[in-house]
């Protein structure tokens, strides 16, 4: 154990010593914690590591610690004798100090490699080409129309407790709809002028991306989970995300409701800058089942009683029991 630097109480001839000492140590703990800044992040946890290894054991040494001085100058000096008639005893070679310093000096320079690595990836995802910020704006909304009806006689019969949530809401039709048969319904709309006329109705809407909204929900919370429009605009693989965290946010029983573009209809109707930003991949129905079938939802079936003409299917499924 490392005793104190401080002179213990009631010496009257180190009483004046106290406060220099005092003074040293916070000084030295603060000099320790500002060289590892920034405290409590990813970086601060391997540099606290890190410079503790290399100070003790490798031949790297970010910074003098004036902590370390202070506590070794704490320290009463071991016997040398002492300490080799004890490792004789253990039967420890006195090659062994030699071959633990250079292993751990092997260590704590495979930790510089990695780091470095972690460095150079992280520098080489910063330059790689982002979609465009905001792209929701390409496709304009549209609201579900005469899907309205079948949607909400679905979601109704089948919803769990906790709110029902819609995205891309649109002007909030569905949530009007929902609402009136007494379900708790939340929109969640990326468009900001879109989302300001469904608020100006009364209907709550958190103006954002859908899978930013449901990353944040806890598990199981919700009752219900209806997608249209933003499962026309996003890629594959974001549309396996957003199955994931419709899967980890959903009640037991809750429904799912996907009301999508026929391919199809889409060759006819996307604009073409869209298209080439965007870069999404109108699904079939089946497809659609398959992907929530493996997202781990039951019953995937296509929902009957749209408009003739829309070029949209429903596609159903619900969180096992």
């Amino acid at each position: 154990m490392v005793s104190s630097p401080v002179p213990p109480p009631g010496d009257p001839a180190d009483e004046e010593a106290r406060p220099a000492a005092y003074d040293a140590a916070a000084e030295a703990v603060n000099a320790a914690f500002a060289r590892l800044r920034p405290q409590g992040s990813d970086a601060w946890n391997f540099l606290a590591n890190f410079t503790q290894m290399g100070e003790r054991f490798g031949p790297y040494k970010p910074g003098a610690s004036d902590l370390t001085t202070l506590l070794d100058a704490a320290q009463p000096p071991a016997s040398g004798r002492r300490v080799a008639s004890a490792r004789r005893r253990k039967g420890i070679s006195e090659e062994a100090p030699r071959e633990l310093d250079e292993a751990m000096a092997l260590v704590v320079e495979a930790f510089r490699f990695l780091s470095a690595r972690v460095d150079t990836l992280e520098k080489r995802l910063a330059r790689q080409d982002r979609p465009v910020d905001g792209a929701a704006w390409l496709i304009p909304a549209r609201e579900l129309g005469e899907w309205v009806e079948p949607v909400v006689a679905h979601v109704v019969a089948a919803a769990a407790p906790g709110d029902v949530v819609h995205a891309d809401c649109g002007e909030g039709q569905l949530l009007g709809a929902l609402a009136r048969c007494g379900v708790p319904t939340v929109g969640v709309e990326p468009r900001g002028g879109v989302a300001l006329r469904a608020l100006e109705q009364g209907y709550p809407v958190s103006i954002a991306e859908v899978a930013d909204d449901l990353v944040s929900r806890p598990p199981a919370s919700l009752g219900g989970l209806v997608l249209s429009g933003v499962v026309d605009r996003l890629p594959l693989h974001q549309l396996l995300f957003l199955l994931g965290e419709a899967r980890r946010t959903l009640a037991l029983g809750a429904p799912i409701v996907v009301v999508a573009t026929d391919p199809e209809h889409a060759r006819i109707e996307r604009d073409v800058v869209a298209e080439e930003v965007l870069a999404p991949v109108p699904l079939h129905a089946r497809t659609w089942e398959l992907l929530l079938t493996r997202a781990n939802f039951a019953g995937a079936l296509t929902l009957e009683g749209g408009p003739a003409g829309d070029g949209r299917v429903a596609i159903a499924a619900s969180v096992p029991n």
